[in-house]
This record gives structure tokens, sequence and C-alpha cells, in this order.
């Protein structure tokens, strides 16, 4: 809870100090785009004020021009052509270096400036005679400005969308963490009771030792064994939630096995006749995995799918095959199926269709093999009344690394 309330302050510091700095380099950077937009505006009003003084002269166009020269091309770092009356460019800067006086691309250019209204007429005073033409692109502190508010508004959704992720990933450690405190005392409230149980049974033990029914007894009191030493299992799975694991290699034969054996003794019989199937046609069984939690997801799956069976009798098909480097493991059922709209759904946390339901199992499967086997589980087919397919992939072979079933938080 310390780390998720540092998380919080630390979302708090990023939008007031972003917010900040946002606004400081809006600020700056709009300030120097408009220095050199009034640099950049301020040669053209000397341009007017110097031909006012030249155009009483008589040699105005020889005049003029060096007043071009002088305070206009050596001043500017955009492309600008200074031509004559007729078109014909008499001096030119920051223009292709290989184009020449008599190159047809440098009237292409003069002829698509003066289109997009780019250009300064001088005419004399007197008679309104065109002296000289500037055509000129737009600078590049035009363009900057141009894509001002659309680079404004980016960097602005940008803080916004990380400023959200934060929150969303610290929403989910804050889910994890309480999840991961529930399922530690779980398995802490388990412990008390299970070893109560352990005790009475060996008491149940002593005292009917001498039984007349001796047999029914012994088979009692081992199915209760059973049973007790799955609800170690159970505990010390929900111990492993948040703590280090390390996959190994294993048969995964054996833990199937085990699993189906321990269903079949169990399966309601009272009013339909389910049967449990078990084909391998896998070559490789030893990959890597952890044999308890890979358990807990098929205990899971295999619930469902008797679940899903309700008063109706039919088979469970658990059927493993391998592709390459890849291990698969289907569970089919003849049950209810699943409707289309709910199949996106059903790996969700807390989605159920059942009134006691958690909404946990098949979304806890998931997390099993997906985040912590790095493997897929996904719905190979389902038709209402049919019955459903769902298949898990593990990858053969994969780095014996140590995980965690849960982010830490």
């Amino acid at each position: 809870m310390k780390n998720n309330s540092k998380n919080l302050t630390f979302i708090k510091t990023y939008f007031i100090i972003g917010s900040i700095l946002i606004i400081l380099f809006f600020v700056i950077y709009t300030n120097s785009l408009l220095q050199q937009v009034r640099k950049e505006l301020e040669v053209f009003p000397k341009i007017y004020a110097r031909f006012a003084e030249v155009s009483t002269k008589e040699n105005i166009e020889s005049d003029l021009l060096e007043i071009i020269l002088t305070e206009v091309i050596q001043k500017i770092n955009y492309p600008i052509i200074v031509a004559d009356a007729h078109n014909n460019p008499k001096y030119w800067k920051n223009i292709d270096p290989t184009i020449i006086i008599n190159d047809e691309r440098l009237q292409n250019l003069i002829e698509n400036m003066e289109k997009n209204e780019t250009n300064i007429v001088l005419k004399e005073p007197v008679t309104g005679e065109v002296i000289s033409k500037i055509v000129y692109s737009s600078s590049k502190t035009i363009k900057r400005l141009k894509f001002l508010p659309y680079f404004e508004f980016g960097i602005v959704i940008l803080f916004i969308s990380v400023g959200i992720i934060g929150l969303a990933i610290l929403k989910k450690r804050e889910k994890e963490s309480l999840w991961i405190a529930l399922a530690k005392e779980t398995a802490h409230q388990f412990g008390t009771p299970i070893t109560s149980l352990l005790g009475w049974l060996e008491v149940l033990k002593t005292k009917t030792a001498n039984c007349k029914e001796v047999e029914l007894m012994d088979d009692i009191v081992q199915n209760m064994q059973t049973d007790i030493h799955h609800l170690q299992k159970i505990a010390s799975r929900f111990g492993k939630v948040g703590s280090e694991i390390k996959i190994q290699k294993a048969n995964i034969d054996v833990t199937i096995q085990a699993t189906i054996d321990y269903f079949r003794e169990r399966i309601p019989q009272s009013t339909k006749q389910v049967n449990l199937n078990y084909i391998n046609k896998a070559e490789e069984q030893v990959i890597c995995f952890d044999p308890e939690l890979f358990k807990w997801a098929l205990e899971n799956l295999i619930k469902n799918a008797i679940d899903a069976m309700k008063d109706k009798s039919g088979n469970i098909f658990v059927i493993t095959y391998d592709k390459g480097d890849k291990f698969y493991l289907q569970i089919k059922d003849e049950g209810c199926g699943i409707p289309k709209k709910a199949q996106k759904q059903i790996f969700k946390t807390g989605y159920t269709t059942k009134k006691r339901g958690w909404g946990l199992g098949l979304a806890l499967a998931k997390r099993i093999i997906e985040e912590f086997h790095l493997g897929k589980i996904y719905i190979v087919r389902s038709e209402p009344g049919e019955g459903s397919t769902i298949e898990i992939m593990l990858k053969k072979k994969i780095v014996e690394v140590t995980r965690y079933v849960y982010s830490k938080s």
C-alpha cells in the first residue's frame, strides 16, 4: 500500500510539474518565433523607405538594385529572387546552387512564387512603371508558425495520454495488490482448519482401527486424506500469488492424469452421467511449466466444463497433442455452449453466468497460462446446445526463470 501511495504522489507530481514545463515551453518557443518574425518583417519597411529616398533620382533602377542587394538579399535566410520588369532574374539567394542565370527552373520558381502571392512589385512613383519585382517563399519561421497549433495540440495530447496510462497502470496495480493481500490472507486462514482436520483425521484412524467395516472406513479415511491434501495444495496456491516461482522442466502428463483422476471420483452422477476422458497424443511430455499452478488452471477449466453439462449426460474430453515447439491441451464438452456475445467476456475477471459465481476461475486460468507461462488460452469453437472447446498452448522450451503470478506493486 505504501508503494501505491508513492505512485499516486508521483502521478500528481507528474501532472503539476509537467503542466508548468509545457506552459513555459510554449511561452518561450512562441516568443522566439515572434522575435524572428519581427526581424523578418522589418526588412520590407526598410525597402520601401529606401525606395522613397531614391524615387526622385534619375538612375533609380541601379540605386534600387543596390538597396535590394544590401538591405534584402544579405539579410534574408529563405528563398528569394529579384527580377526586372520582364521577369528576368537578376539576383537570388537560398536557391539550389546548381541553378544558373538562364536556367528554366529559375523561371518556374518565379512563376510559382507569384502564384502564391509572395511577391513585391516596385513601381516608379510618377509614371507607375514597374521597375523591379521581388518574389520569395515563406520563411522557415512562418512555416513553423503554421504548424505551431498542431504541434502544441500534439504535445498536450501526449502529456494527457501518458498521464491517463499512468493512472490506468496505478489502478491495475492497486487491484492486483488487493488480490495478492486477499490471496495471502486466504492461505493463512486455510492453515488453521487444515491443521485441525489433520489432527481429527488421526483421531478417526485410531478410533476406527477395530471397526467391523475396516475396509469401508479405510476408504473413507483415504478419501478424506486426499481432500485435505487437496485443501493444502489450494492454500499453497494462494500463498504463491505475488511470490517468486521458478518455471522448470516437468512431466505434464503426470499433472494432467492426476487432475483427471481426482475429478473422476468426484463428478456428481445423481441425475446425469458425465464421463471424463483423457486422450494423450503428445509425443513429448516433459516441458517447462509449474505443475501446481498449471493444475490449478486445468481444474478451473474442467470445473467449467462440468458446470456447462448442467443436467445433461455426455462426455468431457481432455486432449493433448504437440506441433513443433508447442504443446496443446484441449478441453471439449458437450454442454450448453457459450453465446457469441459472451465469448469475448468469459476470461475477464468478474464475468460469470452462475448465480453464485465470482467470475474468477477462467480469469485466473488465463493469467496463469498467459502471464506466468507465456502461453495462450482461447476458445476454439462453441455452439449453443452443442458444447465448447477451449485450448491451451504452451511453449515446450522457455527460459527457466523466476516469474510472478501477479506483478508486484
